[in-house]
């Protein structure tokens, strides 16, 4: 007979979005509930991230004026994912979302407000919202309202952070990469906030939360007014099965062994395993390291790993959010470029010298095609004004540290003969490929790959660049280089799950009572990234509806 130190109608396992969300709504509906997260930190991957949420059809566009439908919002869908990802999925995600939303705002302290003018990020595809109105973010928050808690906050990747200590949303970020004049004075405007915000002196870096810790700051104060327990430090070790449903947890707090029962369900929200090399190199595509991710270090696979040691069916193992990254020494996260890559006067290329993308398209295309091509690694390419100008992974505009010189992490030279060597470039090549990128800055157009035709494109590019604000020559020495790797946000592979977040076997029969969400279930997106946010929010979603539906049972 198995023995239960505690008894829950609910456990959650894993502190992301999708986990905070799911033990908020099941506690709503009159449900004894606790989340348990095996780190000494809360957040997870969310917290590090962007914190935009992808959601057709949501609330917010209609009071902006911005049409929306189901119909479109399908299409769409299924055209990005190729018709690959079950039809019941797409509908679960899309009835669902906008109603997730909705409930937070009405019953929490998580606000969102649209990201202006984020196009979905293939607009030539039937049911796209090249306008944008999709993709939110939650409105900035105060740490301080935190209180104690507020010191077990997962702290946000460095990339999202100004000088080291200055938060910024999406938007004001955007603001910053203007070159113009206004640009500076918004960069100059946001850093004096912080400079004259008496709280700076007693924390770590702002007090104002913003992306995926303003998300994630909400969800919690969300389930501290709720007295729901979050426990730290507690891994879970297995899941406990009696008639062939799951039903409960064996966890380990200060080594102590503690069984949990879940008399309704267990959702686990323990994330993907992007920082687990044996795993990568077992489903995935090589080269690949788990050094190249810019997920939390904790990304293990340990709800995929227990779902499987129980008969669970598995789904696009081989996938990830993958984005292009540059390994900075000694940082313990890949930085991304998803905003670089994008801006007028630079280019990736291959060990070849030659471009063999489109340097803005959406991040995970570029990816897939450093696989296609054969070109890992890749290197960004970029002048003098393009570094005085811009942001380049952990470097601010107009200053290169030695350090990252003198550690390899940025190649300079005076001519790119020189860069190419330094780099293992075939210099000849290279010096061509600038110069043809150098033509398609001053025509405004890039005949070979076409970056900055579409609107995602343009939405990263300068807008005081002319004709394109994602083309610009590459002419002014000193030259720069920096190694690119084919990165991710997080892997999409994992648990195969029905349209309830319910997990299943490899003979298509549902777990009783064992849910999955976010990472640790293979994504509704397929092998593709519709738009900003798709990460999280069918992470938030799959979590309402799976304690909407444990709820019920």
């Amino acid at each position: 007979m198995q023995s239960w130190d505690y008894t829950k109608d609910i456990v959650v396992i894993g502190s992301g979005a999708g986990g905070m969300t799911a033990a908020l709504v099941a506690c709503d509906r009159q449900n004894d509930v606790i989340l348990l997260e095996k780190s000494s930190v809360y957040g997870g991957s969310t917290a590090l991230s962007g914190g935009g949420i992808w959601i057709p059809c949501n609330h917010l566009m209609v009071q902006a004026g911005i049409s929306d439908s189901r119909e479109e919002a399908l299409i769409y869908l299924k055209t990005v994912t190729r018709y690959q990802v079950a039809e019941n999925l797409l509908q679960a995600y899309v009835d669902n979302a906008a109603a997730m939303v909705k409930y937070l705002e009405e019953n929490s302290h998580v606000h969102f407000e649209i990201l202006p003018g984020l196009s979905d990020y293939y607009p030539k595809h039937n049911g796209c919202k090249s306008q944008g109105g999709r993709t939110l973010i939650a409105i900035p928050f105060n740490k301080r309202k935190l209180g104690k808690i507020a010191q077990n906050l997962r702290l946000p990747h460095p990339q999202t952070l100004v000088l080291g200590r200055i938060t910024v949303t999406p938007s004001e970020a955007r603001k910053m990469v203007d070159s113009s004049l206004r640009g500076r004075l918004n960069a100059a405007y946001i850093i004096g906030q912080y400079i004259f915000n008496p709280s700076r002196f007693f924390a770590r870096y702002d007090t104002r939360l913003t992306m995926g810790n303003a998300l994630i700051g909400r969800l919690r104060l969300s389930l501290l007014n709720r007295n729901i327990p979050v426990w730290l430090n507690t891994p879970v070790k297995q899941l406990i099965i009696e008639n062939n449903a799951v039903v409960g947890v064996e966890v380990e707090q200060n080594g102590k062994k503690i069984n949990i029962r879940a008399n309704k369900g267990v959702i686990l929200g323990a994330g993907g395993f992007s920082r687990n090399q044996t795993m990568r190199l077992q489903y995935q595509c090589h080269p690949i390291s788990d050094q190249w991710t810019a997920a939390n270090p904790d990304d293990l696979g340990d709800g995929i790993r227990m779902g499987i040691s129980i008969g669970a069916q598995c789904e696009l193992m081989q996938e990830a959010w993958w984005t292009p990254t540059t390994v900075v020494p000694g940082k313990g996260y890949a930085y991304v470029l998803i905003i670089e890559k994008g801006l007028p006067g630079c280019m990736i290329v291959n060990t070849q010298g030659q471009r063999f993308t489109n340097e803005a398209a959406p991040y995970i295309d570029v990816v897939n095609d450093m696989y296609k091509y054969d070109s890992i690694p890749a290197f960004l390419i970029f002048d003098s004004r393009f570094r005085n100008k811009y942001p380049t992974g952990p470097l601010m505009p107009g200053f290169t540290p030695k350090k990252y010189v003198k550690n390899g992490y940025i190649k300079v030279a005076d001519t790119l003969e020189g860069l190419a060597a330094q780099c293992g470039i075939e210099p000849h090549r290279l010096v061509e490929t600038t110069e043809k990128m150098n033509q398609y800055a001053v025509m405004g157009k890039d005949f070979d790959f076409q970056r900055g035709d579409s609107s995602y494109d343009r939405y990263y590019g300068d807008a005081n660049v002319k004709p394109n604000p994602c083309l610009g020559k590459i002419v002014r020495p000193p030259f720069y280089a920096v190694e690119v790797f084919p990165g991710d946000l997080g892997t999409k592979g994992g648990l195969k799950i029905d349209n309830y977040a319910r997990v299943l076997r490899k003979d298509g029969t549902v777990i009783e009572k064992l849910y999955a969400i976010g990472n640790v279930s293979a994504s509704v997106m397929g092998n593709t990234y519709p738009g900003g946010g798709a990460t999280i929010g069918p992470s938030m979603t799959f979590g309402y509806i799976a304690a909407c539906h444990a709820s019920s049972s």
